[in-house]
């Protein structure tokens, strides 16, 4: 549990929201956070038995998107031939996930790659479904403890900035171990030490994203105003960094400040700054303030896109309050009948 998200978060339906947020933004990392501290909220009330399994599927997919995450981790150090690091991302899936179809995978590289030393990876016990449908979930505990206890914080620094946009991936690759470390500790919650780390970092010729990065720690520390005029002065410092503006969004949304959160989305929009992930949270804004009608079109414009089946989930609730039953019995046939992620 992670004590400062649990003071500055209101309810569990807020930190389902936000999770969501953060997964649609392939922030998964921040997503099972705040699944798991909405999870712990229910857990005190009895009566949120279903809620609690919603969590728990949440928590799962999240673990699946960063099992994804450490396959592609895995092939990557295997194509430069570092095969300890590559066996120790396929290690580390087995933490997170019980998805066959990833564990098949990843069992198939490491034998494409075996050693004379025969190194086997051995598959947890599943059972024939698919893991986040029957919330079956992982060890909580191993699973958030594992990155810091399984990898050097500059390999954890790899794999956190592996699930940013390509653009933004190259930048933060290149910014040296200071910033890593500081980055790291955000990434853990270790807000203060983060904060003193990027004081430190020497990266004049990147202000938007020390900006920007701040911003986000002071968000987390519930210091919203810094964190907005930080969030504002990283776009000022160079309009197209998309993380400066998809996380004054976020904070906006958090604010319920939900117009001044539009002009910020189509601003993104129109500039293709990770785009798609605009319009889904458009939608979910829409869908807040009861514009059912405009939400339908938001969703039903992603359906083609690789955002499809959170659009669909989204898209499926809405018809439902909108009582067009047979719309979302379609939906459901053609996006949501099969398990998948």
């Amino acid at each position: 549990m992670k004590i400062l998200s649990r003071l500055f978060s209101k309810s569990p339906a807020d930190l389902l929201a936000k999770g969501d947020r953060f997964l649609d933004s392939e922030r998964f990392f921040d997503a099972r956070s705040c699944y798991e501290d909405g999870l712990q909220r229910c857990s005190d009330d009895e009566s949120r038995g279903d809620q609690r399994e919603l969590f728990k599927e949440r928590i799962d997919k999240a673990n699946l998107k960063l099992a994804e995450a450490n396959l592609s981790e895995a092939e990557y150090a295997f194509s430069i031939g570092d095969s300890d690091k590559a066996i120790d991302h396929l290690e580390l899936i087995k933490t997170l996930t019980n998805d066959a179809g990833i564990l098949k995978q990843a069992e198939k590289l490491l034998k494409e790659h075996a050693d004379s030393d025969g190194i086997a990876f051995v598959e947890p016990a599943t059972s024939s479904s698919c893991s986040s449908c029957s919330h079956n979930a992982v060890d909580d505990s191993a699973a958030s403890q594992y990155a810091g206890e399984s990898l050097h914080p500059l390999e954890y620094f790899g794999l956190l900035i592996r699930q940013l946009p390509e653009e933004q991936y190259k930048r933060y690759s290149e910014l040296g171990e200071d910033f890593a470390y500081a980055y790291v500790a955000a990434s853990d919650d270790k807000h203060e030490e983060a904060l003193s780390l990027f004081e430190k970092w020497d990266g004049d010729s990147h202000r938007d994203i020390y900006y920007c990065e701040r911003g986000k720690v002071l968000h987390r520390l519930g210091n919203d105003l810094e964190a907005e005029q930080h969030l504002r002065e990283a776009i000022k410092l160079n309009g197209l960094n998309s993380l400066a503006w998809l996380n004054l969004a976020l904070l906006l949304i958090d604010a319920g400040r939900f117009e001044e959160t539009m002009l910020v989305l189509d601003s993104m929009i129109s500039e293709n700054m990770m785009a798609e992930q605009a319009m889904l949270m458009r939608g979910e804004i829409l869908e807040s303030v009861g514009n059912l009608d405009e939400a339908v079109d938001q969703y039903s414009s992603l359906l083609t896109t690789q955002f499809a089946r959170s659009a669909a989930e989204k898209l499926h609730d809405v018809l439902i309050k909108l009582d067009r039953h047979a719309d979302a019995a379609l939906l459901f046939k053609q996006f949501l009948a099969k398990c998948g992620h």
